[in-house]
């Protein structure tokens, strides 16, 4: 029972920095779909076949711009979980410690 409230304690402590990290993943999320979303709207494909040259330039742009995109939630995540697995290590080494 002293491990589970030392645990509570330890969330109860850390949960601004869960909030920040689940805020961002909520956004960085919402903007990647955000981007997928636009080429595949009904619209887009009756746009498409009449000015297709140019649309079909921009198709290609909002999909580069969604890679990079991921790219740079992928490193987001990255620094994210590093940063918290660094503010967390004594709690993890005395979670360990108890077994």
């Amino acid at each position: 029972m002293n491990s589970f409230n030392t645990a509570y304690k330890n969330i109860k402590k850390s949960s601004k920095d869960y909030s920040v990290y689940f805020l961002t993943l909520i956004i960085g999320i919402a903007i990647f779909y955000m981007f997928n979303s636009v080429g595949s709207q009904d619209f887009m494909g009756t746009i498409t076949e009449s000015r297709s040259e140019m649309l079909k330039t921009l198709v290609t742009i909002i999909n580069v711009i969604s890679v990079g995109v991921a790219i740079v939630f992928g490193l987001l995540i990255i620094y994210a979980n590093n940063f918290l697995i660094k503010r967390r290590k004594k709690e993890l080494g005395v979670y360990i410690m108890l077994g």
